[in-house]
């Protein structure tokens, strides 16, 4: 087939091909302003429809709280223009029904616990206001929303920090964690209020430690309690530290009056980590190491076990020894 053949027939074809497109478009066009002018047509119209709207609870009864899941959403069957529900449609989840518990709220018993509810008729008037002039009211479902309501209790309560900490090399803490505040007061529901004892903060991680740490933390929310503060500053000293060996004599409990128990040896060499500000401080007299007298018929090998009962607060202890002393009971 000759070439120019092939060539006149592309052209023909690439043509056709751009008024079909040119077509398509003109077609895609009308079409959509048809739609627009048609939904435009519609929206002129009255229809009815149902919209549902939050609810905000307002004004509660003093020293009271609401619990458990009260109703959240209020179902309206209104009737409207078309482009007047679809405003009320986009603005409806903005818009919350205010229920003024003060003013609503009734009461019934069921045996001994009284029940709390609310009869929607009575908003009717609220609603109607407050939807406009543009928009009728024709019904209200449902036609009864329960609600809960407990005392207002409050607390003090301890905060425990949630940290996990580790140093560099040569370094440790050097003295007690604190928080401030130390206790909270925490208010809600007094049947969620007297199951609290302690309030915690979020977890924090602190890692190679090479100096004292001040942190803000903040605390775990805990459902329908409020808190004085929402959240604690914590301080952590750090310091270098060094190794240290102590002599510490040991010390005699529980000893009888009519003997006397004779020990070596009288000394126990402690190994400890001491931070470099209290090194010169640190003295044998603030550690106590004892053997108990009374344990005297459980040993073996006439052998005491030697305890470390007190240290202190600023130094970490590594080892000590011996761990036993040999004795001899003399009669006095």
């Amino acid at each position: 087939m000759d070439s120019s053949l092939l060539r006149q027939f592309g052209q023909v074809f690439d043509k056709g091909r751009a008024k079909f497109n040119q077509r398509l478009v003109i077609f895609i066009f009308f079409l959509i302003v048809s739609t627009i002018i048609w939904y435009l047509s519609k929206l002129s119209h009255e229809y009815s429809t149902t919209l549902a709207y939050p609810i905000r609870y307002e004004s509660l009864p003093k020293g009271k709280v609401l619990v458990g899941e009260p109703p959240r959403k209020i179902q309206l069957r209104v009737k409207a223009f078309g482009y007047t529900l679809l405003k009320e449609k986009l603005s409806a989840a903005l818009s919350p029904i205010e229920l003024d518990l003060n003013k609503h709220l009734s009461q019934s018993f069921e045996g001994s616990k009284p029940k709390q509810f609310i009869l929607t008729y009575r908003l009717r008037n609220g609603i109607t206001k407050q939807l406009g002039s543009e928009i009728l009211l024709e019904g209200i479902e449902p036609d009864t929303l329960f609600v809960e309501l407990a005392s207002i209790a409050d607390k003090v309560v301890q905060v425990k920090p949630y940290i996990q900490a580790d140093f560099e090399q040569q370094y440790m803490q050097s003295g007690d964690l604190t928080l401030e505040p130390q206790e909270i007061t925490i208010s809600g529901p007094k049947s969620v209020i007297d199951t609290i004892e302690i309030v915690r903060t979020k977890q924090i991680k602190l890692k190679k430690l090479n100096q004292g740490v001040t942190k803000n933390l903040s605390l775990i929310p805990i459902n329908q309690v409020n808190f004085s503060s929402r959240s604690v500053v914590l301080s952590l000293p750090v310091e270098k530290y060094t190794e240290i060996t102590v002599k510490v004599p040991v010390d005699i409990e529980n000893q009888p009056d009519n003997v006397r128990l004779m020990f070596i040896p009288r000394t126990i060499d402690v190994k400890c980590n001491v931070v470099l500000s209290k090194y010169f401080t640190l003295k044998p007299v603030m550690f106590k190491a004892v053997v108990d007298y009374s344990l005297i018929s459980n040993s073996l090998n006439k052998k005491l076990k030697v305890q470390l009962i007190s240290k202190p607060d600023f130094v970490v202890l590594v080892d000590f020894s011996p761990k036993y002393v040999e004795y001899i009971i003399e009669n006095r």
